[in-house]
């Protein structure tokens, strides 16, 4: 499995948690009498592949997540929606009446929306270091959940490379910094931006501060960002 086969099984596990919560024989609770977070439970419960989301969020998140992930689509309905988001506000934005002190824009500064760009290995991978990244972002992502997230990927039959990139990433430090510089235009920076949006709680303190650095890091005006953020409410 490569790159964008991992980046769409995440989203198809997304849309499986959203199937499988009209289902459940009962909520899932936080923690249970073992001990075990939601994570643990989720890497245990249910097959590897609709377990995905589950165990980079957590049971109880990861459903809420996963109606999320199926409101979207797949990983190319996930690039569409940020780049029409992007390009409405974009056009939106140069509808607006210029001030007095602008001079008017001349057809050669008038641009067409670029195109969207197809869903390459790199690209895939960009997309990828967010979401985890988002993930983490609470701070709940122990050794042993780790280990069984890397576990999963490789009995997906991920290639080398790919497993290697999904250990690394959950081991290095949290840094939107670092997520913003592989990103390549605005229009990925939004895209980066609405599958970070999927991988978080609206409510969570930690999760929210994190993406409002994501959000500045990745110099996104807030009127964006809330058309965005509009998109998985």
């Amino acid at each position: 499995m490569d790159f964008k086969g991992l980046l769409n099984q995440v989203m198809a596990s997304g849309g499986d948690l959203a199937r499988q919560a009209k289902t459940s024989m009962g909520p899932a609770n936080s923690s249970g009498g073992n001990g075990m977070s939601d994570m643990t439970k989720g890497a245990i419960g249910g097959a590897v592949g609709g377990s995905l989301l589950t165990m980079l969020v957590g049971t109880k998140k990861g459903r809420k997540m996963g109606k999320k992930a199926a409101k979207l689509g797949g990983a190319a309905a996930l690039g569409g929606l940020a780049f029409k988001v992007f390009n409405d506000w974009q056009s939106n934005q140069q509808a607006q009446p210029q001030s007095a002190a602008a001079p008017p824009a001349t057809p050669a500064q008038t641009q067409p929306a670029p195109a969207l760009p197809p869903q390459t290995e790199q690209h895939s991978m960009v997309v990828l270091k967010a979401m985890i990244a988002a993930a983490k972002s609470d701070g709940h992502v122990d050794d042993d959940e780790k280990r069984r997230i890397f576990q999963a990927v490789q009995a997906m039959g991920a290639s080398a490379e790919v497993t290697a990139f999904v250990q690394q990433e959950l081991d290095k430090p949290l840094d939107p910094a670092e997520i913003a510089r592989g990103v390549s235009s605005p229009q990925e920076a939004s895209e980066v931006y609405l599958a970070s949006v999927l991988m978080v709680d609206e409510q969570n303190f930690m999760e929210q501060t994190y993406l409002k650095e994501l959000a500045s890091q990745l110099q996104l005006q807030p009127e964006l960002v809330a058309q965005l953020e509009a998109q998985v409410a």
